[in-house]
C-alpha cells in the first residue's frame, strides 16, 4: 500500500492528466423577463431574418421587412443577444443588435424631393421646410432631428460656433460609411432659433452622407441631452436613398 501510494504521488508531480466535472452547460436560452416585453420596430433595409433558434446557424423562418413590428417574448444574452418575437403571421428570434432594429413603435416618411426615406419614433412630428430640409420633433421639449441635402458634404456645414466635438463613431448607412459626430456645447451660450423652430441645443449630433458626386445627404440632432441619442441612431440605420450602393 505504501508503494502504491508513493506511485501515485510521482504520477501526480509528473503532470499525469486529471479528469475534473465541470458543471452541465445549459440547453435552452437565458431569458430575462424584465427586458422580454414591448415591441420592435425592423430598421434594416433589405430586412431581418427571423430564425428558429437564437444562433445564426439557426434555420431562417422568414424575413421581416424594414418597418415591421414584431412583438417581444423573451430574451437570450446568447451568441451575441437575441429576442424572442412574434408578428402577425411569424415568430422566431431576431438578432439584438441595436442597428437592425429599435424599440418602440417607428412610422415611414419618404421625400421625393430629398431623395430619401426613414423611419422616425411615432411620438415625434414631422414638418417640410422648403426647400431641402425636414424638420422630425421630439416631444415633450424642443429637440429636433433635421434631415437636410445639399450638393456636397461640405457645404451641410459640420459643427457649430461655439460647440467642440466630443466624441466621434464609425456608422455604415445603407452601403455608405460615415462618422457619427458628437459636438458639446462650450459654455452657457444663448439659445438661437433657426427656421422650421429649431432650437440651438446643448448638444449636436450630426451624419454626413456622401450618395454621389452631387449628393449629399445631413442628419443632424438638437439635443437638450442624450437621452434621445438611440432613438437619433435608428433614424439614421433606417436611413435609404435611391441611389447604387444602397440598393439590395
Amino acid at each position: 500500500m505504501l508503494v502504491l501510494a508513493v506511485l501515485l504521488s510521482a504520477c501526480t508531480a509528473h503532470g499525469t492528466p486529471h479528469t475534473t466535472t465541470r458543471p452541465p452547460t445549459p440547453s435552452g436560452p437565458t431569458t430575462t423577463s424584465a427586458t422580454a416585453t414591448g415591441v420592435r420596430t425592423v430598421l434594416s433595409a433589405i430586412g431581418l431574418n427571423v430564425r428558429a433558434q437564437p444562433a445564426k446557424s439557426a434555420a431562417i423562418v422568414q424575413t421581416a421587412a424594414q418597418g415591421t413590428v414584431l412583438t417581444v417574448t423573451g430574451q437570450t444574452d446568447q451568441n451575441g443577444g437575441w429576442f424572442q418575437v412574434k408578428g402577425t403571421t411569424i415568430s422566431g428570434w431576431i438578432s439584438s443588435d441595436p442597428s437592425l432594429s429599435a424599440p418602440g413603435k417607428y412610422l415611414p416618411y419618404s421625400s421625393t424631393q430629398l431623395q430619401v426615406s426613414l423611419l422616425y419614433p411615432e411620438t415625434w412630428t414631422v414638418a417640410e421646410v422648403p426647400p431641402t430640409n425636414v424638420v422630425l420633433h421630439v416631444p415633450p421639449g424642443h429637440d429636433t432631428v433635421v434631415v437636410s441635402t445639399a450638393p456636397a458634404v461640405d457645404q451641410l456645414g459640420r459643427g457649430r460656433n461655439g460647440y467642440q466635438r466630443t466624441n466621434t463613431e464609425q456608422v455604415l448607412v445603407c452601403g455608405v460609411t460615415s462618422t457619427l459626430a458628437t459636438y458639446s456645447q462650450v459654455g452657457a451660450a444663448a439659445s438661437t432659433t433657426q427656421p422650421g423652430g429649431v432650437v440651438n441645443e446643448r448638444y449636436l449630433v450630426q451624419v454626413h452622407l456622401a450618395l454621389d458626386p452631387q449628393h449629399a445627404l445631413g442628419i443632424a440632432a438638437n439635443l437638450s441631452d442624450l437621452a434621445q441619442l438611440d432613438a437619433y441612431k435608428s433614424v439614421v440605420d433606417s436611413a435609404t436613398f435611391p441611389f447604387p450602393q444602397c440598393q439590395p
